[in-house]
């Protein structure tokens, strides 16, 4: 699992000074970015190479409201695996006093940049994403818990 702590900017508000429903889809995807670096992805070398990894599916359950300059957890964590797709999971933390503000999921498929057709992942990067979940799959089982839905 990975964490990123994000602080919650003016312009992500809306007139009643609550996050815009839309950041919540950013904030996993700076989540997922984090998580694919530390994992050893250069998603440019994958771009590089004519891979692309479009989100299929995306999903946000919003449990509580986000305020302007609240400080935020994204825990993002790889719950699915194949050389062909990867699913997310996350949940959106309050900082302080670590209330459950919203969970979500995505699902990126591996694509041919030029046609869109399906895509697998060269053995390297695959080895080096199956590594961290491994780790999430063993956090999870020790107690850590699956996030999302």
């Amino acid at each position: 699992m990975i964490t990123v702590v994000e602080k919650v900017r003016f312009y992500e508000t809306d007139m009643m000074g609550i996050a815009h429903h839309s950041n919540h889809i950013r904030w996993f995807e700076c989540g997922r970015c984090e998580y694919l670096a530390a994992a050893g992805i250069d998603l440019f070398a994958l771009l590089d190479q004519g891979i692309s990894y479009p989100i299929k599916s995306v999903s946000c359950e919003y449990i509580s409201p986000i305020n302007y300059a609240d400080t935020i957890d994204i825990e993002t964590r790889l719950v699915k695996l194949s050389r062909a797709q990867m699913v997310f999971s996350y949940r959106i933390v309050h900082h302080d006093d670590h209330r459950l503000l919203a969970t979500g999921t995505t699902q990126n498929v591996f694509a041919h940049k030029d046609s869109g057709k399906v895509a697998r992942l060269d053995e390297a990067d695959y080895k080096k994403l199956q590594a961290m979940y491994a780790e999430d799959k063993a956090a999870a089982q020790a107690g850590g818990g699956v996030h999302g839905t």
